[in-house]
């Protein structure tokens, strides 16, 4: 046993040397595992942390989501001294991920480690965030966080990501994320309360975090120089962002939280009041496989035995049979069939829900009230509910929720829903929110109506109430896409539950519109096409078909998907003539001169432009002519890039951009408009770039960060990797090689997570020319190179990307 530091305080164990810790890890001799040796002295922290007992929740912590812990927390010592040595001592790794499958204890560990072993006085600043509560996205808890840290709350999530992480680098503050598996797509449905981890094995993309700001906190979380603050991660599932090639980053630490010890069963049971000796209680535990939440159930069920009651004799009597997970299930069986109907009945209620429910509803909702208090205080002693004092909130274990909602028949999960949804259809909502909280009662309405199977009905009240606010107010893409893929069978782009036909298709286009905005136009891609087949079969439906053709094809040419795209947009095109909408035609040609611009015909891309922009400028469609606008300085902006037009092209292109600018923002004394931050966005961009190709540096680089600026403010990830890249030429034109790799890096990123092929061409070129002359590494240069070529090949000539083709043929011959 290593010695003990008689300097140690009782309350934590801060070194004041700097220690030479070991590795630490879960299993093995942890008593001796844990033993820290620094400058002449040692400080054992599993006996430091088994002496805590006294529980602190300061007020100056930000404990959001307290989690609702049960009665006598027991042993974990080991695990409790593993996090107390990574918080004071481990220098190298900000991120410390505690994975498990479910029921093993990951919330009330590390909820009693933060209680009782974070030393107060050390930790004045942290937060306690759970991804498991109704409110609790990503995007709440980067706002949310800002606010308990008197940060200014900068519009857009990018920019608070980044002022979250510029305080951390200044700050010491402990961020805990519960849940965080929440926070990836494979729990992203309305479902994911009913989640098991029987799911069958994950394509890799299900680990991707459904946010892209989160991909990034956490990958600059252990990336970025001088980050004072810590992360602890407890989650199912370990995000691919932290482990992108199977191997995790620098700065990130994982390890797996298993089996309570027999030792630590055996004194839980001894804390419950239940009597027997210690191999008793060993043979009870051990065909759970000294599972946490089923030993906390089968304590509860031994308890409240009528016969024998806290007589361990009573686990005998359950049927032993079968691999410990059908234990595990038997004795939650067993548990909820021992209940009385009206008890049943009550938490099966709760189980609808899809997270912790206030007293106030229960009393609303419930029909036994006069006994809800004793049911209530029934079913938490028997551990299978749990309460939250302080927000007077119950809770269900999602293992526990799960089965309590599955053992209600069909006919009583509809009449369950049906009075729920009218509970929610009761509760006054502005006609005009000012937060998404004031709509949630809507979307509960929303959810509750789905599961009586009324789908129509349900997407009916999304496309009156929630529409609009969601997309165009909030932007709350994410949120759109949990809600309406919760329309389609099992998963986004399978049959619609819907019988109407203008709600399939609509349902189809809707989600496709919202993945496109998140900067995943591959999956926005087949949902198009479904609508507009559906529309495609009654010609009522064709002025929906030019939209639906366009929106396709807008998400085709990023993707490379050329050939596809101006086949699309054509058939816009002899829609609009046939229908006779002039404005449709004009709008649709737009999209066919810009995929003419990518494929290398200049002139008649050019001569539609000036058709088109004729034809908007006389009707004084402000926004239309604006996207032409910047269409036509795209057009130049490419030309420029060839061989045939430099500095003419260049030119042109700052007086579009420049006209573009004044155009949105109202200053065009014959076309007066609105202020249009994505065209503002567009045109700045595009005045960065060409300034910059002048040599007027510091235009270019105001321009660059305005539009940066603008572009995450306002969530436009499909730009954001093109703005990148001319900031990373800046940085590199004026000699701060490093500042322009790393910038690029994150462009390359979001194109690969999103598809981006035509940017992820431009940015592997880039790439390419900085590790032929900054790294003189002619392998690394060709394999960027080459990624260049095939992402510009498109669908091959003539349907390339024909300018970044030629840079990438004349890079790979240079290297030859």
């Amino acid at each position: 046993m290593a010695k003990k530091d008689s300097s140690r305080k009782s309350k934590s164990a801060k070194l004041e040397a700097a220690p030479q810790s070991v590795d630490l890890s879960i299993g093995g001799d942890m008593k001796e595992s844990v033993a820290i040796v620094g400058d002449n002295n040692v400080v054992n922290y599993y006996e430091a942390v088994s002496t805590n007992t006294e529980k602190h929740e300061p007020d100056y912590w930000n404990l959001k989501h307290p989690y609702p812990m049960p009665p006598n927390f027991t042993g974990r010592v080991a695990e409790r001294a593993m996090l107390t040595q990574w918080l004071n001592d481990d220098s190298e790794n900000r991120l410390f991920i505690l994975r498990a499958l479910g029921g093993f204890g990951k919330s009330a560990l590390t909820w009693h480690w933060l209680t009782h072993d974070v030393d107060i006085k050390e930790c004045p600043k942290v937060v306690f965030w759970s991804f498991y509560e109704g409110d609790t996205s990503f995007e709440n808890f980067i706002t949310e966080t800002l606010k308990y840290l008197k940060l200014e709350i900068l519009q857009g999530q990018r920019p608070q990501v980044d002022e979250l992480l510029k305080a951390m680098q200044s700050q010491k503050i402990l961020i805990i994320m519960d849940g965080f598996e929440r926070a990836l797509r494979a729990y992203s449905s309305m479902n994911a309360a009913y989640q098991g981890d029987e799911e069958p094995k994950l394509e890799d993309n299900q680990l991707d975090c459904v946010n892209i700001n989160a991909e990034i906190f956490l990958k600059s979380v252990c990336s970025l120089p001088n980050i004072k603050s810590k992360v602890l991660m407890t989650t199912r599932l370990t995000p691919r962002a932290v482990k992108p090639r199977g191997e995790f980053l620098q700065g990130c630490r994982e390890e797996e939280l298993t089996a309570m010890q027999k030792e630590d069963a055996v004194e839980f049971f001894r804390k419950q009041g239940i009597q027997g000796n210690r191999a008793e209680t060993e043979s009870a535990c051990a065909p759970y496989g000294y599972h946490p939440l089923s030993l906390r159930i089968l304590a509860g069920l031994i308890l409240k035995d009528f016969e024998n009651p806290a007589d361990i004799a009573v686990a005998q009597k359950l049927k032993i049979d079968g691999d410990i997970k059908q234990q595990q299930y038997h004795v939650l069986e067993v548990s909820y069939n021992s209940l009385l109907p009206h008890e049943q009945k009550l938490l099966s209620t709760i189980a609808c829900f899809r997270s912790a429910v206030e007293l106030k509803t229960l009393k609303a909702v419930v029909e036994n009230k006069k006994s809800l208090n004793d049911d209530l205080h029934y079913l938490t002693e028997y551990g299978l509910l749990n309460f939250d004092k302080k927000n007077k909130r119950f809770e269900l274990h999602p293992i526990v929720r799960r089965y309590s909602y599955e053992s209600l028949t069909i006919a009583k999960k509809t009449k369950t829903h049906k009075h729920l949804a009218s509970y929610f259809d009761s509760i006054n909502v502005p006609k005009y929110p000012e937060t998404l909280d004031e709509l949630i009662p809507i979307i509960e309405l929303y959810y509750h109506t789905l599961k009586t199977g009324e789908y129509d009905k349900a997407a009916l009240i999304y496309h009156q109430f929630l529409m609009s606010p969601l997309f165009f107010q909030f932007s709350a893409y994410q949120l759109e896409i949990e809600l309406v893929s919760a329309l389609f069978t099992n998963n986004p782009g399978k049959l619609s539950k819907t019988k109407l036909v203008d709600f399939k298709a609509w349902a189809f286009s809707e989600l496709g519109s919202a993945y496109s905005m998140i900067g995943q136009p591959r999956l926005a891609i087949p949902l198009f096409e479904k609508s507009n087949k559906i529309y495609s079969r009654k010609s009522k439906y064709k002025p929906f078909m030019i939209t639906g053709f366009m929106n396709l094809a807008t998400q085709q040419i990023t993707t490379g998907k050329l050939l596809a795209a101006e086949k699309n947009v054509r058939q816009s095109i002899d829609i609009s003539l046939e229908i006779e909408s002039e404005r449709d035609r004009a709008a649709s040609s737009h999209e066919l001169a810009r995929i003419l611009a990518y494929r290398g015909i200049w002139l008649d891309s050019k001569q539609i432009f000036i058709q088109t922009q004729k034809y908007f400028k006389n009707i004084k469609d402000i926004q239309s002519f604006c996207v032409g606008e910047l269409y036509r300085t795209t057009l130049y902006f490419l030309m420029a890039r060839s061989k045939q037009f430099t500095l003419q092209s260049v030119r042109l292109v700052i007086k579009s951009a420049q006209h573009v600018l004044k155009l949105a923002e109202g200053g065009d004394p014959n076309l007066k408009g609105a202020i249009i931050p994505r065209d503002l966005l567009d045109a700045n961009w595009l005045l960065g770039i060409s300034n910059l190709a002048m040599g007027e540096l510091l235009s270019a680089k105001k321009y660059l960060n305005k539009a940066l600026s603008i572009c995450r403010s306002i969530n436009s990830v499909d730009i954001e990797a093109n703005i990148l890249l001319g900031l990373a030429s800046l940085f590199y034109t004026q000699g701060n090689f490093s500042e322009s790799f790393l910038i690029a890096d994150e462009a390359l990123t979001i194109t690969i997570r999103c598809g981006y092929v035509l940017q992820g061409a431009d940015v592997n070129l880039f790439l390419a020319q900085y590790a032929l002359e900054q790294e003189q590494d002619k392998v690394k240069a060709k394999e960027y190179a080459e990624s260049a070529l095939k992402l510009a090949y498109c669908d091959g000539p003539p349907y390339y990307y024909k300018v970044a083709y030629d840079e990438a043929e004349r890079m790979l011959e240079k290297l030859k």
